[in-house]
């Protein structure tokens, strides 16, 4: 992601933005199930461990970016992304099938409870971090650090 990162440097204008906004795999994904105007907490969704691996190296290359003074972040945060399911079997197929969560919730209520709202609609209510960089100018090309750095052999 490293050399991502300086790829998209050389390319934008001094002070162009970039948006880093992904999953935040550090917050737990709910499955909620719609009540009018609220949510119920039925469960709730680990990452996969692979994912999480993966995030905590994309969160080291930003670092890594920042120290390189290729990027200056903006403003940070957070917001609530919500993946909609028709029904708790959709949503169990679309768990099955998704990489970055773990194949089953952990449910915080009891079977008879889900089985008595299987049909209902759903939601899966994941975290989304961001963070808008700008482009710092260079004043050395960045492929003369990268070569100087040997971590980033």
């Amino acid at each position: 992601m490293v050399d991502a990162l300086r790829e998209t440097h050389r390319v934008l204008a001094p002070g162009g933005v970039l948006v880093d906004a992904r999953p935040d795999s550090r917050v737990v994904a709910r499955v909620e199930r719609p009540t009018g105007s609220r949510f119920q907490r039925y469960g709730l969704v680990e990452t996969n461990r692979l994912t999480l691996k993966d995030d905590r190296m994309s969160d080291v290359a930003i670092a890594h970016a920042k120290r390189e003074r290729l990027f200056k972040s903006r403003r940070r945060g957070r917001f609530w992304h919500l993946v909609p399911f028709e029904s708790l079997a959709e949503l169990r197929d679309y768990l099955w099938d998704h990489l970055r969560f773990a194949r089953r919730a952990r449910w915080s209520v009891d079977a008879a409870t889900r089985r008595r709202h299987a049909a209902d609609r759903f939601v899966i209510r994941r975290a989304i971090r961001y963070e808008v960089l700008s482009a710092i100018k260079a004043t050395v090309p960045s492929t003369a650090r990268a070569a100087s750095d040997p971590r980033m052999q």
